[in-house]
């Protein structure tokens, strides 16, 4: 079903506002038509460089939710190659639940879990307990260790990171690229 626009009005000029005949050849599909098709996009192909990136994360499941989700519009190596901090994605994911993305419950915790371990980027003298854990993987009470050791004095690198007892330095390795000091 095509909606209808009521018939432009000359303006007092006598007329026809540009605006008006724009959204009337959008909404009659006309401009539509013109828009390239959608890309095809292969659900085995994404699933596989999903997998490939997920160097610290190694549930299929999570892979599996990224993929059914986070490829039904496009490819994923329009996020893959691009970390970004928490927030950012955060943004990103509420700009793609407007757009119509509709994980259930348990793909919001597989997608952000995915997201965290492999394409979040922290600062590790300033992110927020709550970043810090999920991407370095510590357990909160290492995580409280590394917020109160940073509040005395900041950390300066990975050396220092992984001497906190709890820290994995072949996670911090990993991490490398994604660490801000």
């Amino acid at each position: 079903m095509t909606a209808r626009l009521p018939p432009a009005r000359p303006s007092q000029g006598g007329r026809v506002p540009v605006l008006a005949v724009l959204l009337g050849l959008l909404v009659g599909g006309a401009a539509m038509a013109q828009l390239p098709p959608r890309p095809v996009i292969d659900p085995a192909r994404e699933l596989a460089a999903i997998k490939a990136a997920s160097e610290l994360d190694d549930s299929p499941a999570d892979s599996q939710a990224v993929q059914q989700i986070c490829t039904t519009c496009h490819s994923s190596s329009q996020f893959l190659g691009t970390p970004r901090s928490s927030s950012r994605w955060e943004q990103l994911f509420g700009q793609m639940a407007r757009l119509g993305a509709r994980p259930n419950d348990a793909q919001v915790n597989q997608i952000v879990r995915y997201f965290q371990r492999n394409l979040t980027v922290v600062n590790v003298n300033t992110s927020p307990l709550e970043e810090l854990g999920p991407t370095l993987q510590t357990d909160p009470e290492t995580t409280t260790a590394i917020v109160l050791r940073r509040s005395q004095r900041r950390f300066a690198g990975i050396a220092e990171l992984a001497a906190v007892p709890g820290v994995d330095r072949s996670v911090l390795v990993q991490l490398k690229d994604r660490l801000q000091f």
